[in-house]
């Protein structure tokens, strides 16, 4: 059987040493030794790239080199070939010292024998071997770990961390350093909440004892923002079962939670549609059949009957409140729709707020029977306000309505105007039925109607009108009620900016007679 080759690179500047060695290694008859030999360090590093070397027996003192720097310069530059150092001194310190360095093995020179020699020199090849496979598996978990696009995270069993990849840094914005040796529940990404600390750290007990632990959380990126990741902790096992790692994963899911509260948000918009779907079918039936079952008798009956006048007047007066009505409802609906489209425009212009409410109240007091005493008291130092005159025209005229209407034995319904600067604050106030507290969270949702109107018709369109109407004002309304008790409707809107004194009119007139054109 021929016998296998090998080439020794031998650094030794003395000849009789390097003929000894190479006499002891033709000796043997394992292996056939091709040796080549310099006597200085320089000259060896130039060669070091002319051929495949197995092996490097390196002496310390060298004309160009003396001691651990020649083991030093010499590893650098040659990399991964196995070196076994020669000298003439048995230093156990020297020895140590040159393995450090990078030497697989050290052998004093007046001990040297051929089987000493060879062992040494294949149980340099081998771990120089071992090393080689090692440090491959190191660099391929090492490209693995930090081009992954998880951020990961290698931990002891009690959280310690002791490695972060690349995707940890651009999260997070530390250097893996500043975290080393610190729990992961006490760094910055998930330090902002207490709660989310003593979550993390009830996991990573959980993974210890060899759960695999995985749940959804927010952490504090680099630009200090909440984000949301799908978190994970693998345990990670020896040959005796002993968890001895944990692998900690994170992946940015907040463009699909972000979709998640899109859909949500979609789904609840579609209920809510379709709930007001079936309810405007439902109110529309109800509504529409009371004025249209007048309509068809009072037509009927001034069809088929010779009247006195007095009754062809009260039904033909029956027929016009009943149209009223139905036209009422109708313009609540489209209106409703326009604002539901969010094409219910806003169109302020310069109008005499003070004008503005006593034309409400003027109309109301044409609707209403004497029971009701109806009382407008305005307050602030100016009167000309920018604001959409026939939103507010609708809002007044619903709210002293609904005051009217919800008082059935009558009493006082005051509505009180005050305006400081940019802020206009109106507050109409009943003597009637008030609200129950469990229906008052609901007053502003479409078709919703209180507990305890009975009889009294309605749609349950108009507050959630008026609520859209103030919301354009960028203003607020709220209630205060007691059942039986009266009723408050108050809310507040910005009113704008006044425009110079030679438009005032102009714009006051035009805003006038366009809302005496919509009713």
């Amino acid at each position: 059987m021929p016998s296998r080759s090998r080439s020794i690179l031998l650094l030794e500047d003395n000849l009789a040493d390097a003929d000894f060695l190479q006499e002891l290694l033709a000796e043997t008859s394992d292996y056939q030794w091709q040796v080549f030999h310099y006597q200085r360090l320089a000259e060896a590093l130039d060669h070091l790239n002319d051929r495949p070397f197995d092996l490097a027996l390196l002496d310390l003192s060298l004309p160009d080199s003396q001691g651990l720097e020649t083991v030093v310069r010499f590893c650098q530059q040659s990399r991964q070939l196995p070196v076994v150092v020669l000298t003439g001194v048995d230093d156990q310190d020297i020895a140590l010292q040159v393995v450090a360095a990078g030497a697989q093995d050290y052998l004093v020179k007046g001990n040297i024998t051929t089987d000493l020699l060879v062992r040494s020199i294949r149980y340099a090849i081998e771990r120089g071997q071992i090393l080689n496979r090692l440090q491959d598996s190191e660099r391929r978990f090492r490209g693995v770990f930090e081009q992954t696009f998880q951020a990961m995270s290698l931990l002891t069993s009690a959280g310690i961390i002791l490695e972060t990849n690349q995707t940890v840094i651009h999260l997070s914005g530390f250097e893996a350093q500043t975290v080393k040796g610190q729990p992961i529940w006490q760094t910055r990404q998930w330090g902002y909440s207490p709660e989310n600390q003593e979550r993390l750290r009830a996991a990573v007990t959980e993974a210890a004892n060899g759960q695999l632990v995985r749940f959804e959380s927010q952490i504090c990126n680099v630009e200090n923002q909440l984000i949301w990741v799908d978190f994970s902790l693998k345990p990670i096992r020896d040959d005796q079962d002993r968890i001895v790692l944990l692998i900690a994963e994170a992946r940015d899911i907040s463009d699909r939670k972000q979709a998640e509260i899109e859909i949500q948000k979609a789904l609840s918009k579609e209920r809510e549609l379709n709930q007001m779907k079936s309810s405007f079918i439902t109110m529309v039936s109800h509504e529409f059949r009371t004025p249209m079952t007048v309509l068809s008798t009072a037509a009927d009956l001034l069809q088929r009957f010779e009247l006195a006048p007095e009754k062809r007047g009260k039904y033909f007066e029956q027929i016009n409140d009943s149209v009223k009505t139905m036209l009422q409802l109708l313009d609540d609906i489209l209106l409703l729709g326009r604002t539901e489209a969010g094409k219910l425009e806003f169109e302020p212009t310069d109008v005499d707020l003070e004008a503005l409410c006593q034309e409400a109240v003027d109309i109301s007091r044409m609707h209403t029977s004497s029971l009701h005493n109806i009382i407008f008291h305005y307050c602030g130092d100016s009167k000309l306000v920018c604001i959409d005159a026939n939103l507010i025209h609708y809002i007044l005229m619903n709210l002293i309505s609904n005051a009217i209407k919800y008082s059935p034995q009558g009493g006082e319904v005051r509505l009180n105007v005050d305006l400081q600067g940019e802020i206009a604050t109106f507050c109409i106030q009943d003597q009637g039925i008030g609200i129950p507290k469990i229906d008052q969270e609901h007053l502003f949702e479409t078709f919703y109607r209180a507990k305890n109107v009975k009889q009294i018709k309605g749609t349950g369109l108009g507050l959630a009108i008026v609520k859209r109407c103030i919301d354009l004002h960028q203003g607020q309304i709220w209630v205060d009620s007691e059942e039986n008790q009266g009723t408050s409707v108050t809310f507040k809107i910005k009113v704008g900016t006044q425009p110079k004194d030679d438009e005032r009119e102009k714009e006051r007139t035009g805003g006038r007679q366009a809302r005496i054109e919509n009713k």
